[in-house]
């Protein structure tokens, strides 16, 4: 009898188990970028795979890609009333008046050249040294947990553009800080989304695009935008791949939680080193055999943007001002230290995906504590 118990006890918990698996919760990211971006290729998706085998099949995601949700400017709001339950990449800029403190990490796109640098220096200003940041993602019911940075943009062009003066009068898709410098040499800054941008240079009422020469493949523009002056123009590095529901993120078990940090850095190095800097190179390559011409910046134009970058952080932190930032020079202050912080990791660690992964946990994401997010 006590063995027959002993048995049906065993098949009971076992039960439990298995109910327990099968009634796992199915959670939804959404995203406005298609399958294929780097941002879900190279990150999302390995990292929700990394995810559910931390929490033991307890923790699944399903994406839902490609604007099925929502569009890029909607991302943060669609997160917030729970239109997902996750999503990305969240773009400041999109949202300047929700991630008003955000925005002035964002506007800094010209502090440092190194895609590996700027990454892991936004990682640790938003988690970091940036409660106001935080306090931005809380107020629109949302949470920050992992960022990326892309490669430097260039000017993606329909006709050719080898100079400065090549610019003038074009009309240039730019968005965030980096549209002050594109009005100074001449030319016209329009914002909106890159979809967006794309089907005006379709149409032919668009110029140019601003963005990492990696867009001629990820938004097949290689047949549209056949110049490209490559120029450091600014290194994008705050858009976050992945914000979660405050709702969804309290629901959570505390491993469930702690998955979903520990495996932060890997996401922000598939996204930023496996894939914007891995397929920058691979687009390079292929850009001769597609007839895409790509100009080297001339002194002149490194010599602009030289100057344009000495006057930023002040015209950055009045602006911030007037849209309700306290202390703004504060977060420049504390962003620019850990970018110049970064490049001294990024010069001894390279870009070796491992190393950075390593460096991000250490300096980041371990001194985290999921409970008290």
């Amino acid at each position: 009898m006590r063995t027959r118990l002993i048995s049906l006890t065993v098949a009971a918990c076992l039960a439990a188990a298995v109910t327990a698996t099968v009634q796992a919760e199915e959670y939804v990211y959404g995203s406005w970028v298609g399958p294929n971006n780097p941002v879900l290729a190279k990150g999302i998706v390995p990292y929700f795979q990394a995810v559910e085998k931390d929490t033991g099949g307890s923790l699944k995601w399903k994406i839902l890609a490609g604007g099925q949700l929502f569009g890029g400017p909607p991302t943060l709001a669609g997160i917030r009333d729970r239109i997902a339950d996750a999503g990305g990449p969240v773009i400041p800029a999109f949202t300047r008046k929700e991630l008003r403190a955000a925005n002035v990490v964002y506007d800094l796109v010209n502090a440092s050249e190194s895609s590996v640098a700027m990454a892991g220096a936004v990682a640790e200003t938003f988690h970091l040294d940036c409660p106001q940041c935080k306090q931005d993602f809380a107020k629109n019911n949302t949470l920050f947990i992992a960022n990326y940075a892309t490669t430097r943009f260039n000017i993606l062009c329909r006709d050719p553009i080898k100079s400065l003066a090549d610019a003038k009068g074009r009309k240039m898709r730019v968005v965030g800080a980096l549209g002050r410098f594109i009005k100074s040499v001449g030319a016209v800054p329009v914002g909106g989304s890159p979809a967006a941008a794309v089907e005006a240079l379709q149409r032919g009422s668009m110029d140019c695009i601003v963005g990492p020469i990696e867009w001629l493949q990820g938004f097949g523009l290689w047949d549209i935008t056949k110049h490209v002056l490559d120029a450091p123009l600014a290194i994008q590095p705050t858009p976050s791949s992945m914000v979660i529901n405050r709702d969804v993120w309290k629901k959570l078990s505390k491993a469930e939680r702690a998955a979903l940090i520990k495996q932060g850095p890997g996401l922000v190095v598939g996204v930023t080193v496996r894939g914007y800097m891995a397929e920058d190179l691979a687009v390079r390559a292929e850009a001769a055999k597609r007839g895409v011409t790509i100009t080297e910046a001339s002194a002149e134009v490194r010599k602009a943007l030289a100057g344009h970058k000495v006057k930023e952080p002040k015209i950055i932190a009045e602006s911030a001002k007037k849209e309700g930032v306290k202390d703004p020079e504060a977060i420049i202050k504390a962003h620019l230290a850990n970018v110049e912080k970064w490049e001294k990791i990024h010069a001894k660690i390279g870009d070796d995906p491992d190393a950075f992964a390593k460096a991000l946990w250490d300096e980041v994401f371990s001194k985290l504590d999921p409970e008290k997010m």
